[in-house]
């Protein structure tokens, strides 16, 4: 396998810094890492369109100013507190 320097001095130093007893093993944790990450952005994409297809129907919130916004993360941490409570006592 052919690695670029920079790659190769990584490899070299995550195993002489004892983080790694091998080179196969940096490989699998960055191979791991690389497609969590594939996953996160994919959600966060899915997310985004949904939140601006409901933005394009009009469901959205304008806060305008610092005291908005905490209000309306206020309100929105009790609703789920009150959701939870509810689901519990069901459940």
């Amino acid at each position: 396998m052919n690695l670029t320097e920079q790659l190769d001095r990584f490899i070299e130093s995550g195993v002489a810094s004892g983080r790694f007893s091998n080179a196969s093993e940096e490989l699998r944790l960055l191979e791991r890492r690389e497609k969590e990450d594939r996953a996160k952005i994919e959600w966060l994409r899915a997310a985004a369109n949904e939140g601006f297809d409901a933005a394009d129907r009009g469901k959205f919130v304008a806060l305008h100013n610092d005291r908005e916004i905490d209000e309306f993360l206020i309100r929105c941490a009790r609703q789920s507190l009150i959701n939870t409570a509810t689901e519990t006592q069901s459940g």
